[in-house]
């Protein structure tokens, strides 16, 4: 018998149907005119170019979400005014430099240049802008 899972009787199968080792673990390409991107959402949805089907398999790769420490007050528990956490502007400010460490890391294994904060500043209303006219 082998088990699975969590446990229960649901999880306990004959040794026999237990997984075995899989030899081709090759990602198949996609095969229908349209495929998504990112995380979700309808701006995420790409044509597929049948001839360059790798280009479909880059675009779909998703790193990991990074963790980032918080630089404002912080809930955790259930709720309530005891499971609050305030930081002190010594803690923020470390904050602030810890994640601009592990965004600039990020962007360096990644082989991309860590945005300037001229970039960081620009609204969502200059984006839709740019993006309207033309401009990354």
């Amino acid at each position: 018998m082998a088990s699975s899972g969590r446990g229960g009787a649901g999880n306990i199968v004959p040794q026999s149907s237990a997984a075995s080792p899989i030899d081709n673990l090759e990602t198949p390409s996609i095969k229908s005119p349209k495929y998504t991107t990112g995380r979700g959402g309808s701006g995420n949805i790409a044509n597929n170019n049948p001839a360059d089907p790798e280009e479909a398999r880059r675009s779909q790769d998703v790193g990991p979400a990074l963790r980032r420490y918080s630089e404002n007050e912080s809930h955790f528990g259930r709720g309530g005014a005891a499971n609050t956490i305030k930081l002190s502007p010594e803690e923020v400010q470390r904050a602030k430099e810890e994640n601009a460490r592990i965004e600039r890391e990020a962007k360096e294994r990644e082989g991309k240049p860590a945005p300037s904060n001229a970039d960081k500043v620009k609204g969502l209303a200059e984006k839709g802008k740019d993006m309207l006219r033309g401009r990354k």
